[in-house]
């Protein structure tokens, strides 16, 4: 998982190259993907998805397996949902985000990642969930698809040393 991933990075990268510099690339790229974009992703910086597939691969490449599938739970299910519903309930606005998405994202995040687990205590789960949802809404300059697997994926590791 982590050759696929580590090249799919490989291939994102040559793409966000690409795109900033071959007009004809960035042409194609926002005739297909326009309408997935931030605003500050057209200004330049690198895409979610690009982030998303670096998170990723640093979180199999760091973790065993237990601590890397929740830890990806928490950036794909929290942080959508942290997203849909902090978006249409913005129950205590922080910049962007709300406290509404945070917990939306705690709880949806963690109850997946309680349901497949087989080796992880649920409170270990559960605060690896809390931890991933607050670097999520903390204005942290760093991509969010970044640090929320690896903040969550850490808090996990060193949960389950403590036992």
């Amino acid at each position: 998982m982590v050759l696929i991933l580590g090249g799919l990075s490989f291939l994102a990268v040559l793409f966000e190259y690409s795109r900033r510099n071959w007009s004809a690339i960035e042409t194609l790229f926002e005739k297909y993907f326009n309408f997935m974009m931030r605003q500050n992703e057209f200004e330049g910086t690198i895409t979610g998805a690009t982030w998303l597939l670096f998170g990723s691969t640093l979180t199999i490449l760091l973790f065993p397996i237990h601590i890397a599938v929740p830890a990806l739970l928490f950036l794909t299910v929290g942080d959508t949902f942290a997203a849909i519903v902090g978006k249409s309930i913005p129950i205590g606005k922080i910049g962007e985000k709300s406290l509404s998405g945070t917990f939306a994202g705690i709880v949806t995040s963690s109850g997946v990642a309680l349901m497949i687990n087989q080796i992880i205590p649920s409170e270990i789960i559960i605060f690896g969930a809390v931890v991933a949802m607050v670097v999520e809404i903390l204005p942290i300059p760093m991509n969010d698809n970044l640090t929320i697997p690896l903040a969550g994926g850490l808090t996990m590791h060193y949960g389950m040393m403590t036992l």
